[in-house]
This record gives C-alpha cells, sequence and structure tokens, in this order.
C-alpha cells in the first residue's frame, strides 16, 4: 500500500510540473520555445511577417514570402577604411573593440585575407522536410543569427516562390543556442507531409 501511494504522489508531482517549454502556433508553423519567450505581433505589407521576444527582451522576426531576405548573399567583412571608421557613432567603435575587425588606409588597396574578417559564417542543415541555411556572427553576440529557407513551395521559374527568413540581431550565446534549437525543430504542417 505504502508503495502504490508513494508512486501516485510521485506521478501526482511530475504531471503538475510546469514544461520547461511551449509550442506557439504560427498558422504555417510552429515552433517549440523556452517557457518565457513570447509571441510578438508585426504587421507585413507583402508577405507572413511575425516573431518572438525572447527573456533576454531580444527580438526575432521571421519573414514568409516571396522577398524574404538572405544574408547569405551579402558576404560581409570587418575592414573599414580610417575615413569610415571616423564616421561611426561612439557606440559603433565600441562594439567594434570587442570583436576582431580591421581598419586600413584604404580598403580597396590594402592587403588582407578577407576570410579572417567574415562577419558571419553559413552552414546548411535541415527543418523539417527543407534544407536551411543557418546564420551565425563569426563574433558571438556581434550580428544576425538565424535561418534562410529559399523555398517552402512554388518556385522562382513559376514567379510563386515561398522563402522563409527567422532572424535575430546581437544574441547571447545562450539565446541563440536556444533559438537555434527551436528554429531545428520547427514543423511546417501546411508544407511537409
Amino acid at each position: 500500500m505504502r508503495k502504490t501511494l508513494s508512486i501516485l504522489i510521485l506521478v501526482l508531482i511530475f504531471s503538475c510540473e510546469k514544461s520547461e517549454y511551449k509550442a506557439i502556433d504560427f498558422g504555417s508553423f510552429e515552433i517549440t520555445v523556452p517557457q518565457n519567450w513570447k509571441e510578438y505581433k508585426v504587421k507585413g505589407i507583402d508577405s507572413y511577417v511575425g516573431g518572438l521576444v525572447t527573456n533576454e527582451q531580444d527580438t526575432l522576426i521571421f519573414d514568409l514570402g516571396w522577398y524574404s531576405g538572405d544574408l547569405t548573399k551579402n558576404i560581409e567583412i570587418l575592414v573599414f577604411s580610417e575615413t569610415e571608421y571616423s564616421e561611426f557613432s561612439e557606440n559603433q567603435k565600441s562594439r567594434l573593440e570587442k570583436v576582431k575587425h580591421l581598419i586600413v588606409d584604404d580598403e580597396f588597396t590594402a592587403e588582407y585575407d578577407a576570410k579572417e574578417y567574415l562577419k558571419y559564417k553559413f552552414t546548411k542543415d535541415s527543418i523539417a522536410c527543407f534544407s536551411g541555411k543557418f546564420i551565425e556572427p563569426t563574433n558571438k553576440g556581434f550580428g544576425a543569427s538565424g535561418i534562410y529557407i529559399d523555398s517552402i513551395k512554388g518556385s522562382r521559374k513559376n514567379n510563386n516562390k515561398t522563402s522563409m527568413s527567422f532572424y535575430g540581431n546581437d544574441l547571447s550565446e545562450s539565446t541563440q543556442a536556444e533559438f537555434f534549437k527551436a528554429l531545428k525543430k520547427m514543423e511546417f504542417k501546411d508544407y511537409c507531409e
């Protein structure tokens, strides 16, 4: 009797505990995020836009439509001419001090290895039934983190291709890890069977 009662009490305790995660349904897809993250509503013009606000008050925005932005097409390097650097605000200069960058007399004639100063690194991985590109800053916390999925449906040939981007800027290492974990487990109920 005591054994049965102990088991029953343990079952009740574990069933009453709140989950650390929750699913948020955005209609076209569902994402499971930490319990304290909140849905963020945004009004899109030519696409479906929305997002999340993290416990650190970071805003993570998705864009599902024809014109979703692909950061992998913008190869940025953290190399600046002295003239360009002199025009930065004190805040921009302060932020740059914490990351690997280069200031040169003239960025067109200076010799350097651009690969050493890339702002982003990209990796491919599957997300639901799609192949996506994960984007993260080379210098943690300095730049955008997220995904780009080139074609959720349709094609460029037929001018009806739907893409998806989902990014957050300057995320802490722990927030980026939670965000990537959530992105890898997204479910696209309208698109994957």
